[in-house]
């Protein structure tokens, strides 16, 4: 029997723990804090599952994704996924936005194309600029988010995994066989390792040699009281993200779901922050952009702040993701995917890793989440501007 330890219960580590306990693995999955904490990027009511995506490879593998969810869903007697319909929006320039209708086009996915108007007449709850285009999607759906991470741990401890909560890896030490993982109680030894630590993994990285360039940024979301709920209520409004020229900033807007209020966000203009700090301040100038854009766009909000909190995306500079083995101890599979998009593909992701981590290589195409390719080193990293280009937005 494989012996592997599991850094991190994020939805990325609990994934993996889950996928390897099923596939026979003796596992440990440890964390730092407890699971369903919220310094880190997986806590919150909600996150989106979608097919748009400016890449085939990426649509393809969220496809997968989907898959994978609803398996989970039919093995735990749980519902994690709903379905709710999605609109990407923008000027015809806008980045990607043309990339997603022809993916569509391409892979035989149905949509829908409108137009200011047409966006206007079937959700009146929008008033989008008169040059907007956009693409609706039926499959857009909404994930349960602190659902899903509870369900992936309890599955893989009915599974056989040993959670271990409220314990801080200091170490991990290659041997020359397998490897020992030493905590604050005391040391493991495995087969293998998965690091699934998010913004956490740098220092961990840093001294098995690997100097990743990871922007960790604080970003911020609101929920804004409805005058009339029903019209976000979860089939009269759609999962709509709003997307600009010349940015990958995404203005989000979420329905009604397991909240009071409809959520909004305006991504990837949040704040750099130390990987290991745990400070959730309220970011004021970020929180009134997010608050000037919903009320901006959107019909019927009252504009009182029902609640606001903060996530942390972990930043490639080419905003893929890192899913690959150590260079030289490939005992040691390296997870860093979020880049503020990762949560809706956990489900296939930790199958990924769990093949890597049992025998080295999968089936799925993961050639552009390499460690070694070139834009991890060498590309500007698009984060080294955040918290500075909220003017340059069209917002």
């Amino acid at each position: 029997m494989t012996n592997v330890i599991v850094i991190g219960a994020g939805v990325i580590g609990t994934s993996t723990a889950y996928h390897l306990a099923k596939r026979g693995a003796q596992v440990r999955l440890i964390e730092q804090f407890q699971i369903g904490h919220t310094l880190g990027s997986s806590h919150g009511p909600s996150r989106i599952i979608r097919l748009a995506y400016e890449t085939t490879d990426y649509v393809m593998l969220a496809q997968t994704a989907f898959a994978r969810w609803r398996e989970l869903e039919t093995e735990a007697g749980q519902s994690l996924l709903v379905r709710v319909g999605g609109l990407d929006f923008g000027a015809p320039d806008a980045y990607g936005l043309a990339e997603i209708g022809a993916n569509y086009a391409a892979l035989g996915i149905a949509y829908d194309a409108l137009d200011a108007a047409e966006i206007r007449y079937r959700y009146p709850q929008f008033n989008p600029p008169e040059n907007s285009i956009g693409f609706y999607q039926g499959d857009y759906s909404m994930l349960a988010a602190e659902k899903c991470v509870r369900t992936f741990a309890d599955r893989a401890v009915v599974h056989g995994a040993i959670l271990h909560q409220n314990e801080q890896v200091i170490e991990i030490a290659p041997q020359p066989v397998g490897v020992r993982v030493t905590t604050q109680s005391g040391y493991y030894e495995a087969d293998s390792v998965v690091l699934c630590a998010g913004s956490w993994c740098l220092p961990i990285l840093n001294a098995l040699g690997i100097d990743l360039r990871l922007q960790v940024v604080r970003e911020q979301l609101v929920f804004l009281a409805a005058k009339n709920p029903a019209d976000y209520s979860i089939g009269r409004f759609p999962l709509a993200l709003q997307r600009f020229a010349g940015s990958t900033s995404l203005g989000s807007a979420f329905p009604i779901y397991n909240h009071t209020a409809p959520k909004f966000m305006v991504d990837r203009i949040g704040t750099p922050v130390a990987p290991h700090d745990p400070d959730r301040q309220i970011d004021l100038p970020q929180l009134q952009v997010a608050i000037d854009w919903a009320m901006k766009l959107m019909n019927g909000l009252s504009g009182e702040i029902v609640e606001t909190t903060s996530c942390r995306y972990s930043m490639t500079p080419d905003e893929d993701f890192i899913l690959d083995r150590h260079p030289e101890y490939p005992q040691i599979v390296i997870a860093s995917p979020c880049s503020g998009h990762g949560f809706k593909f956990a489900s296939v992701i930790g199958e990924i890793l769990t093949d890597l981590a049992l025998v080295g290589k999968t089936q799925h195409d993961i050639s552009r989440f390499r460690i070694s390719r070139s834009a991890l080193h060498t590309a500007r990293h698009a984060a080294e501007n955040f918290g500075a280009d909220q003017d340059d937005l069209p917002i």
